[in-house]
C-alpha cells in the first residue's frame, strides 16, 4: 500500500499532499474555470508521486495568478492533524489517514462513522490506529 517512489515518502512531500488534500475544495474554488485544465495537469503529477517540488511551484503560481497573493502559502497547514500525542495512560486514538499512505493528512476517527474522501485521489480515507 505504500508506494513510496523517489521522495515520495519525505515528510516535506506527505506534509505538500496533506495540504493539497484538505484544502482541495477551497484551492478549486479559487482557481478559475478557464485554468481547470491546468490544476488538473498539476494534480495528476502530484498523485503519480515523486518530488513534489515542481508541481508545488506550478500550484503555488497557478494560485497566484488566480488572485491568491501568498499562493500555496494561504492554504499550507489549515485543517491537517490536530489528533493529540500518544501518553501512557490515554486511550487508543484512532484517525482516518491517506488511503495510498503518500501524505500525513489525519482527521480524528472518533465520533465520524463515514471517513471523509481523499480530494486528491477521490478516495476514503482509511481507519488506522494513531497513538
Amino acid at each position: 500500500m505504500g508506494d513510496t517512489g523517489s521522495g515520495d515518502g519525505s515528510g516535506r512531500a506527505m506534509a505538500m499532499r496533506s495540504d493539497v488534500c484538505a484544502r482541495l475544495d477551497e484551492i478549486r474554488d479559487v482557481v478559475p474555470a478557464d485554468h481547470g485544465p491546468e490544476l488538473e495537469e498539476i494534480l495528476a503529477s502530484l498523485r503519480r508521486g515523486g518530488d513534489p517540488a515542481g508541481p508545488q511551484a506550478e500550484l503555488h503560481g497557478l494560485l497566484r495568478r488566480s488572485g491568491v497573493a501568498a499562493g500555496l502559502r494561504d492554504f499550507r497547514g489549515a485543517g491537517i492533524g490536530g489528533l493529540p500525542a500518544a501518553v501512557e495512560g490515554h486511550p487508543v486514538v484512532e484517525a482516518y489517514v491517506c488511503p495510498r499512505e503518500r501524505c500525513d493528512r489525519r482527521s480524528p476517527a472518533r465520533n465520524q462513522p463515514v471517513p471523509p474522501v481523499c480530494r486528491l485521489y477521490g478516495e476514503p480515507l482509511c481507519r488506522r490506529r494513531v497513538s
